[in-house]
């Protein structure tokens, strides 16, 4: 992390406001003239790498320009409302520094952002690089009348290898990428691909825009290689991060960039429309804040105007970002398909592990047994049957040999992952954990593992189902809603698991919106 958080004083429609930032992902979203750009720019505004007597000085980035952000391609200043000491903001750094920009009077008519009471050269920016990639990138490749190959830059062949990897894990490509070529124009410094069927000439505007992420990504790789111990790490600002993506590949570049700002010490800003990536960061969002170690590495910032002014919603949910974006309003008369479940602690984890994806369903408060449901099911009783509902059953049903073959046959049941009830589920995790895991103080500073088996030994609740239960109804005020201090760590642990889980629920929830003429969910998107 670079920037915690950033305070604005004053700056066009921001006045007063605080922003926390992720130390890895940060997601800004809003309606069109919420000023998501204006926020990007303030962000990435004051850095540069141009001391004289920084080692990295001279380098330049795989994707062209410099190591600065650049003020005319975040700014356009209006010569009415944009004045002299109208716009100041303070950036917080991780270090424990604070920054302060302000604008200043540069010429007769021309204002510029310089350092609040600095005004000694050089004095006007951070000392750490920024790539700033704004929607000048996705001018297409075929509009470029003067678009060339250039030998200007070339990739390692690490990086080369990094790049075409990537490039296709994040179009969920399967053609082999045989060359990539650097282009260079006026307007654009990208990587064509090449494979055996067509050129870069033929590239889509989806591909070129990866290509730029990944030159942006690379360019930091390189600095991390080549100055180990001089580069702190760096800033990557991406405007309309989505465009020119479709959902599958937004949700694979989401996956990439946390790695990216992770292995690179790279802190990722970007502003997006887009509810596919909008869904998965509130989702890593959540996910995260249950472990102390990646409690700040995802942040999801909602913009709105009120009054003429912004406004900000922090750690912002699907939920309010859905109907925010669509302008709509959560009806009672909104369709969810029932569910039927076997205990309430079915339906606690079950919740858990599919997070928003829940709200489209309706929990029924009616609990029957595991066979009881299943022969219901069988029998084609219309209430236990798509498209009327959906069967969650816990996983030890594998261990059932005529329940288990019963349930293959039924197109509207979905298993819990592993092959013990959920109670059991936590009760092994967390059994297993250390003493000193940061996971029991983060469910309650006197929460320990004594506390957690004082009335209830592991070997009993694995072996009495009651005492299972019990054991599990005793903690459960403790462990958060849901359970989501306990079971969203375990859900870090277990993504395979998980993962199985959610593309079953979605293949039969997909089944039932069929019958229905409802919209699907995208396996991608979970």
């Amino acid at each position: 992390m670079i920037i915690k958080k950033t305070y604005i004083n004053r700056f066009r429609g921001f006045q007063d406001i605080e922003v926390e930032l992720g130390s890895q992902l940060t997601i800004i979203a809003g309606q069109n003239g919420t000023q998501k750009t204006t926020i990007l720019g303030m962000l990435s505004q004051p850095f540069t790498i141009n001391d004289s007597e920084n080692p990295m000085k001279e380098e330049k980035p795989l994707c062209g320009g410099s190591f600065k952000s650049a003020f005319s391609e975040k700014f356009k200043l209006s010569d009415t409302f944009d004045l002299v000491k109208q716009h100041e903001w303070t950036l917080h750094l991780a270090s424990g520094d604070t920054f302060t920009m302000e604008s200043i009077k540069r010429s007769k008519d021309k204002i510029r952002f310089w350092k609040k009471g600095d005004r000694t050269k050089g004095s006007g920016y951070i000392q750490l690089p920024v790539i700033y990639l704004s929607l000048k990138r996705l001018i297409p490749i075929g509009e470029d009348i003067k678009l060339a190959e250039s030998s200007l830059q070339s990739l390692t062949s690490d990086e080369d290898k990094i790049f075409k990897l990537w490039h296709k894990k994040i179009l969920i490509s399967h053609e082999d990428i045989t060359t990539a070529n650097y282009l260079e124009s006026p307007d654009k410094n990208t990587l064509g691909i090449n494979t055996t069927y067509y050129d870069w000439k033929q590239n889509s505007s989806g591909q070129d825009n990866i290509g730029k992420i990944l030159l942006a990504i690379l360019s930091f790789k390189r600095l991390k290689d080549k100055y180990p111990n001089d580069y702190k790490g760096g800033i990557l600002a991406i405007d309309e991060i989505d465009a020119t993506l479709y959902p599958g590949s937004q949700i694979q570049l989401i996956t990439a960039l946390r790695k990216f700002a992770s292995d690179y010490k790279i802190q990722i800003i970007f502003t997006t429309h887009s509810l596919s990536i909008l869904e998965k960061a509130c989702e890593l969002q959540e996910l995260n804040k249950a472990h102390v170690s990646t409690s700040e590495h995802v942040k999801v910032i909602f913009l709105e105007k009120k009054n003429n002014k912004v406004k900000i919603i922090q750690n912002a949910t699907i939920n309010t970002i859905q109907h925010r974006l669509n302008v709509t309003i959560e009806s009672a008369a909104t369709f969810k398909i029932d569910v039927f479940t076997e205990d309430k602690e079915c339906i606690i984890f079950t919740k858990a592990l599919l997070k928003s994806k829940a709200n489209k369903l309706n929990f029924i408060d009616c609990t029957l047994s595991c066979s009881a449901l299943i022969d219901l099911a069988t029998r084609k009783i219309p209430s236990f049957v798509l498209p009327n509902s959906i069967i969650f059953l816990d996983g030890d049903v594998r261990d059932q040999n005529s329940d288990f073959k019963k349930v293959k046959k039924l197109d509207n049941v979905v298993l819990l992952p592993s092959n013990i009830s959920p109670e059991r589920i936590l009760a092994k995790y967390l059994d297993g954990l250390d003493d000193e895991s940061s996971l029991w103080s983060n469910i309650n500073p006197n929460f320990t593992k004594q506390y957690c088996f004082k009335d209830y030994s592991l070997s009993e609740i694995l072996t009495d189902r009651e005492k299972a239960k019990k054991w599990f109804n005793s903690h459960i005020k403790t462990w958060g809603i849901n359970a989501t201090k306990v079971i969203n760590p375990w859900i870090n642990d277990n993504k395979v698991l998980v993962d199985e889980f959610i593309l079953d629920f979605i293949k039969v929830y997909n089944t039932f919106a069929t019958e229905l003429s409802i919209e699907k969910m995208e396996l991608l998107s979970s």
